[in-house]
Parts: C-alpha cells; sequence; structure tokens
C-alpha cells in the first residue's frame, strides 16, 4: 500500500488541545450558521430566509471571531473568505 499523506490531518494534529478546542468552537458556529431552520416556542421546526446572528457573527466579524481564530491558530481573514463563499453559494441555491 502506497504512503497516504493528509496534510489537512497532519496540521490538525500538530496543533495544542487548546487550539483543537476553538477549531471546534468555530466549526460548531459554521454549522449554525450554514443551518437556515430554528425551532418556535411551540416546538415547530420552520425555516426562515433571514440573516441570523450565527452568518453575522462570519459575514460582519468582531473582536470575539479574530480572538477565537487567533486562539484555534487560524487567520482570521481567510476564515471569513471561506464562509463568506460557503453562505453565498448556499443563499444562490436556494
Amino acid at each position: 500500500m502506497g504512503s497516504y499523506n493528509n496534510k489537512t490531518w497532519e496540521i490538525v494534529d500538530r496543533k495544542t488541545p487548546e487550539q483543537k478546542l476553538w477549531l471546534a468552537v468555530l466549526g460548531a458556529a459554521a454549522s449554525d450558521a450554514m443551518d437556515d431552520s430554528w425551532w418556535t416556542k411551540d416546538g415547530l421546526y420552520r425555516s426562515h430566509n433571514k440573516r441570523s446572528a450565527d452568518q453575522e457573527y462570519f459575514l460582519t466579524p468582531n473582536r470575539s471571531f479574530f480572538q477565537v481564530c487567533y486562539w484555534a491558530g487560524l487567520d482570521p481573514e481567510y476564515v471569513q473568505r471561506q464562509m463568506r463563499k460557503a453562505l453565498c453559494g448556499k443563499t444562490l441555491e436556494r
């Protein structure tokens, strides 16, 4: 079997436990931003079209966003660019 080199996992494996934690926080925030549905008070699952606070976290980042990216060992401008592409692509798919 040939050698398989997965650079992404190599980079993650070199991160500290704290950086891995903050990567997980950003991952959860990204997942929330991509989800366009929510629960109502009566327990119904509804879709909404307005931009959520979860999306705003990436589209108009604040100090918290930059700090979390720093703690995760990521370039905040790169993260914002990638999320903007993902969110805009998602909007176009509707």
